[in-house]
């Protein structure tokens, strides 16, 4: 039996494709190459991540995080920006990456554990210096919005036109760098575009279990920050609402909220098993809302794409995918060292002087976790 019972979210939201591709709104304006562009990064994402689940049942990747149903957030939202805009990602944003060329051997060499520096060492550099510029991944979400609020103040300091794009999950939203840094957002016009991925669950707690808000948008009129509800699993209505986001952004007028609704149709990562708290009934109603099929049925029936195309960018997707695992699989393990390496402030502080000892200790077969304050060790 599930441990909790699920409130399904209203769709009074933006949406451009009903979920069986027709359309209800206006598109935005994009051309077939780059319609092509978006639905080969969604496939892309989808079979990377297929790969990197199967590594990680083999133990070859300690746990990775899918974003199956939940893409179209983070693709809509990445294609409205511009090279040389910020992305502040989470670890659901495969997406994004892919829609701008992020390179596979170096996203799947991390996850395996290689430090920067020996993925520097061992594989070719990213030369996609002109696109957009991403952070890595935080797992503490919620820091992207205080991180993306200060770096879309130090671009506006600089006189650059850049934007800056956070993303958080609707979790985050109940915390309070969450709201202090909308609120700064809000009062200095700060450059900045959040976006709340929605997807119902913060882990294993519903969304009606962790706010009173009617919807997370609302929360954005606290801090007088302009805010849409959009619907996540419709990549076209991502694009539009972020596109005017970002170009409002960009010409000065300030901060943007926008509430992705999604959902969560896999576990939160692979060391969580959903199966406990909650039952696959929603689930089943969310796959029938997959983004990508919605997205297949519009462009086939717009005549943009056939099964031929489809089935050449596929295999094209996957050997690029495979190459990628392959080149990672050949750089090295990182020194345990490594993750030493670089410190903000002067000296090592005395936590970090004691994990290191902690690690040693281990390398040393020893037992690390002998005392608290490291007078053991």
């Amino acid at each position: 039996m599930a441990l909790w019972s699920e409130r399904r979210p209203s769709d009074d939201f933006h949406r451009v494709l009903a979920p069986d591709g027709s359309l209800v709104g206006d598109p935005p304006e994009l051309g077939d190459d780059e319609l092509k562009r978006l639905y080969r990064s969604f496939l892309q994402t989808r079979r990377l991540e297929e790969k990197l689940l199967r590594m990680q049942r083999r133990g070859e990747i300690s746990i990775i995080a899918r974003s199956l149903g939940e893409e179209a957030v983070a693709l809509g939202s990445a294609a409205a920006l511009a090279a040389g805009d910020w992305c502040f990602p989470t670890y659901r944003q495969t997406a994004a990456r892919a829609y701008w060329g992020s390179p596979v051997d170096r996203s799947v060499a991390s996850l395996m554990g290689a430090e920067t520096e020996t993925v520097n060492e061992h594989l070719p550099p990213d030369e996609e210096g002109e696109g957009v510029v991403f952070t890595p991944p935080y797992v503490p979400l919620t820091v992207n919005v205080t991180n993306a609020v200060g770096s879309a103040m130090a671009d506006r300091f600089r006189g650059t036109d850049t934007v800056s794009l956070a993303y958080v999950g609707e979790g985050s939203t109940s915390e309070g760098d969450f709201h202090e840094a909308l609120n700064f957002a809000g009062v200095y016009d700060a450059p900045v575009v959040t976006v709340c991925q929605n997807n119902q669950w913060a882990i294993s707690v519903p969304a009606h279990r962790q706010t009173a808000a009617e919807t997370f948008a609302q929360k954005a009129d606290a801090h007088g920050v302009p805010h849409e509800r959009v619907d996540g699993n419709d990549v076209l209505a991502m694009y539009e609402a972020t596109k005017e986001a970002v170009k409002n952004a960009r010409d000065g007028g300030g901060p943007a909220f926008i509430e992705a609704v999604t959902y969560r149709r896999v576990e939160h990562n692979t060391a969580d098993e959903p199966g406990v708290y909650r039952d696959e009934e929603e689930a089943e109603y969310w796959a029938e809302r997959d983004p990508l099929d919605r997205f297949d049925a519009y462009l086939r029936r717009e005549g943009v794409i056939d099964d031929d195309w489809v089935e050449a960018v596929g295999a094209d997707v996957d050997a690029e995918v495979q190459a990628g695992v392959e080149r990672a699989r050949e750089v090295p393990e990182s020194d345990p060292e490594r993750m030493f390496d670089n410190h903000l402030h002067g000296e090592p502080s005395w936590t970090a002087r004691h994990q290191r000892a902690e690690l040693r200790a281990e390398q040393r077969g020893e037992n690390p976790f002998t005392d608290f304050d490291g007078s053991g060790l």
